[in-house]
């Protein structure tokens, strides 16, 4: 059980966080407004979760030196997304030019690449 909570824990607080709120809605006398900032701060915590994860996936992507297709646009949007947040302009060293995705069917979930 704590492993699967290890290896997903911004499911965990989400699921935490659910259940919390049913719990004040659906149980009469328990102090709402404690709950909800109980509520309120295990949602913060998905949010430092998800930052965490987040920073886990840009290293793993910079050291990953030869990508392909999707994954070498995903590592240079992160990259960019990196410099965005520090306000910097991105260094881009890859000329390739990148897929461009021509149209997308949200009714299916597909979409169709050109370059």
């Amino acid at each position: 059980m704590l492993d699967k909570i290890k290896e997903n824990p911004a499911k965990a607080l989400g699921l935490v966080s659910a259940l919390l709120a049913l719990f004040t809605v659906y149980i009469p006398g328990l102090p709402q407004e404690a709950i909800l900032g109980v509520v309120a701060t295990t949602l913060f915590g998905g949010y430092q979760v998800q930052k965490v994860e987040d920073q886990k996936t840009e290293e793993a992507l910079a050291e990953t030196p030869e990508l392909e297709g999707h994954e070498r646009q995903l590592a240079l949007l992160l990259t960019e997304n990196k410099a965005l947040r520090k306000q910097t302009a991105p260094q881009v060293t890859d000329t390739h030019e990148l897929p461009r995705i021509a149209d997308v069917n949200l009714d299916t979930g597909t979409y169709r690449l050109t370059s």
